[in-house]
């Protein structure tokens, strides 16, 4: 069974993104993949700096991510868009764990990882300007991004008051993607 790790670059309580990446998660798992969800929250990396690095090493959280990292068969980001680009937190817990305990560039836990992008946003776009940079940055650092993103549009009102997503179509496009997801793993496996 292909496992993967789920995080979302939003550790805000109420985030839609969360949700987006949730139920793209719970479609996974409806397609027989083994889902391990994390927040960046409890990651607690501290900003990027070469000087904090060379100081004191990775911090413990960040240690911690790229284990998992490089014990699961894939990943799943949930990626909000700020200002067309995807937020702080995840650009930040990123560049750290491209980061080595000996304080050297180490991309070997994103080497060839297959990785889909989930996201969302209010307007019609859903976020896809945020998940191309992060695509970019994945195919840079070695990640194997799925070219099929799970991309929300207008998330103020895609969810139902019990969670659910209101448009058939993004439901039935979860599962489509999330079928794709674990054939590709079987065959890489």
């Amino acid at each position: 069974m292909a496992s993967f790790l789920a995080f979302c670059g939003s550790v805000r309580a109420a985030s839609f993104n969360q949700r987006v990446l949730d139920v793209f998660c719970d479609a996974v798992e409806a397609a027989g993949g083994d889902v391990t969800r994390i927040s960046l929250r409890d990651v607690a990396a501290p900003l990027y700096d070469g000087d904090l690095e060379d100081e004191s090493g990775l911090p413990a959280g960040i240690e911690r991510l790229r284990r998992a990292i490089a014990a699961h068969d894939g990943l799943i980001i949930g990626c909000p868009e700020y200002n067309g680009y995807m937020t702080p937190v995840l650009l930040n817990a990123l560049n750290w764990a491209t980061r080595s305990a000996e304080a050297t560039p180490d991309l070997g836990p994103f080497r060839n990882k297959l990785t889909v992008i989930t996201s969302t946003s209010p307007g019609a776009l859903g976020g896809m300007r945020a998940s191309r940079e992060l695509r970019t940055f994945l195919s840079g650092i070695g990640a194997l991004v799925l070219p099929q993103a799970f991309s929300v549009r207008s998330a103020f009102s895609a969810f139902d008051d019990a969670g659910a997503l209101t448009d058939e179509r993004a439901t039935v496009q979860a599962a489509s993607i999330a079928g794709e997801l674990i054939d590709m793993a079987e065959r890489l496996g």
